[in-house]
């Protein structure tokens, strides 16, 4: 299964040599002869940094098109949702009875997976997919806050944990409700609000989908931004 772990490495700066001329007895006076020159050099200074990263990302882009390939479609879309992308957001929509559910990931939130205690490596720094969940109906709505972080190390990376939950009233700000941290509720409390989102459809199946769907967006969106630049830099 695909995973969105991608240990991204920087190597450092190329060191580059400057060419320094010799100041003219004139203050402020390049003569016409040198200033041919040092255009010149700059030129082709410049072209030679900008040939240096359109190989490297030449080289990113045929290393991540070769590494996986994917359908517009991910074949492991979770069922019964209607898909729609908003730049680096996927949004999942459906009705469940008189509820609307949404879901809302942005690549753009992913959230850091902490490294292992017993790691003797260090281990470049992991990110995993954030997300909410909404249930709609007239009277509000409750939003769960969820990502993939690893809670114990029997935990499947493809299973999702909640971390919030809050209920909006109707008209009101999301950013103005009360959440409350999942962790700290009751534990029966816990399990019904985990059994309430299964009977939608939001279980471990939808999580294992949601997950690899992700990794295969992410991908897509990586690779498009390799080509973005290269554009740009050409």
């Amino acid at each position: 299964m695909n995973t969105m772990l991608r240990s991204m490495c920087r190597a450092g700066g190329l060191a580059n040599k400057i060419c320094r001329l010799t100041k003219p007895s004139a203050p402020n006076v390049i003569p016409a002869a040198l200033r041919h020159s040092v255009a010149t050099i700059s030129q082709v200074r410049t072209m030679s940094n900008d040939s240096a990263l359109m190989s490297a990302l030449n080289n990113e882009i045929l290393h991540e098109e070769g590494a996986v390939s994917y359908d517009a479609a991910p074949s492991g879309e979770p069922a019964d949702f209607a898909r729609s992308v908003k730049g680096a957001t996927i949004i999942l929509q459906k009705q469940f009875n008189n509820e609307t559910i949404r879901v809302e990931l942005d690549l753009n939130n992913n959230t850091e997976l902490a490294p292992a205690e017993d790691d003797p490596e260090e281990t470049p720094p992991q990110y995993l997919p954030s997300f909410k969940i909404e249930v709609s109906k007239p009277q509000g709505k409750l939003v769960f806050n969820c990502n993939y972080h690893m809670t114990t190390e029997e935990q499947n990376l493809d299973q999702f944990v909640i971390s919030e939950v809050a209920f909006v009233a109707p008209g009101e700000d999301d950013n103005m409700a009360f959440t409350t941290d999942f962790g700290n509720l009751d534990y029966v409390l816990i399990e019904e609000f985990e059994n309430y989102l299964t009977r939608r459809g939001l279980g471990a199946e939808f999580s294992s989908q949601l997950f690899e769907m992700s990794a295969e967006f992410e991908h897509h969106n990586y690779v498009n931004f390799l080509k973005n630049v290269r554009d740009f830099v050409n």
